[in-house]
């Protein structure tokens, strides 16, 4: 497969639930957005890595301060935690778990397996990354990269959850430390 071969297919296929990602293939991906866009191009090149754990239990869950995008740029609004402020743990961690159910809710990943060892893999990544349009990689090393909350939608999401009073005071109060902050 060839680098434009690779990107064609990040470009046109339908995104996959990070839940629902392959555990046992590496290769190229892309991180869909929830307006349904490809944002990030990125490899799970190691043999330990796969599909699954890079993008569903890094990107998805990992720290908003290291290259685990949807964490990064979906620490907004209601969504929003410091991870170094010990201040308010218990409505940062309600934060963090309702952000990470909106990724899995609305965010997605495209990927294309790649056979063959990691120096391989990250050729093609790197040559899939140089041709690929700037908009398909706006998050690609990126370290300030925040979005506004998509309030519309996190909003669908607390409904169909039924998260009560209790869990929307939380969020509340998170929306309010980030304005404080930025």
């Amino acid at each position: 497969m060839t680098p434009a071969d690779i990107l064609h297919s990040l470009a046109t296929q339908d995104a996959v639930r990070t839940p629902d990602l392959p555990q046992r293939q590496r290769g190229i991906y892309g991180l869909i957005n929830h307006e349904g866009e490809l944002r990030y191009i990125g490899s799970t090149s190691r043999a330990a890595e796969n599909f699954h754990k890079r993008i569903h239990q890094r990107h998805r869950t990992g720290s908003e301060t290291h290259s685990h995008y949807f964490s990064k740029v979906y620490c907004c609004g209601r969504m929003w935690r410091d991870p170094f402020d010990r201040s308010n743990v218990a409505d940062a961690k309600v934060a963090k778990a309702v952000r990470n159910e909106f990724i899995a809710a609305y965010c997605g990943a495209v990927y294309v397996p790649i056979p063959g060892n990691e120096a391989t893999i990250q050729l093609l990544e790197a040559e899939v990354i140089r041709i690929a349009p700037t908009r398909f990689k706006a998050w690609n090393g990126r370290t300030d990269l925040v979005y506004q909350e998509p309030v519309n939608l996190l909003d669908k999401l607390l409904d169909a959850r039924g998260y009560g009073e209790a869990i929307r005071e939380a969020l509340a109060r998170q929306a309010a430390r980030e304005r404080a902050k930025r």
